[in-house]
């Protein structure tokens, strides 16, 4: 009888924690991972915000968020640059994750210039 009363504590203890957490609308932190990837910018397509990277045999899309980080060159510290300020032929480092099978770039900088 014991067993039986502390099971059903438990079951309505995670219960009311899953509603809790349904209530305020928190899931479990999910930790992306980030990649870099590093080649010559061979596309920008500014009214999709997107970009292809050429550095390996099969060039790679990126999807730019308007809040992504975008360095240009002899600007290190200076004000964040737009996908506009980016050149068809220069060579970039894109950190990025993949989110729903689509790489999405949270920083774009030069190769030249080293981030942490």
């Amino acid at each position: 009888m014991k067993t039986a009363f502390r099971l059903a504590i438990l079951v309505v203890g995670i219960s009311i924690a899953g509603a809790t957490f349904n209530f305020f609308g928190q899931e479990p932190s999910q930790t992306r991972t980030l990649y870099v990837y590093s080649g010559t910018l061979r596309s920008i397509d500014l009214q999709a915000r997107t970009i292809i990277v050429d550095g390996s045999a099969v060039p790679w899309k990126f999807v730019v968020p308007t809040d992504a980080e975008i360095i240009v060159k002899g600007e290190p510290a200076g004000p964040k640059g737009k996908l506009s300020d980016l050149m068809v032929g220069d060579g970039v480092q894109v950190k990025y994750t993949v989110d729903d099978g689509v790489n999405v770039a949270h920083q774009i900088s030069p190769l030249d210039v080293k981030h942490p």
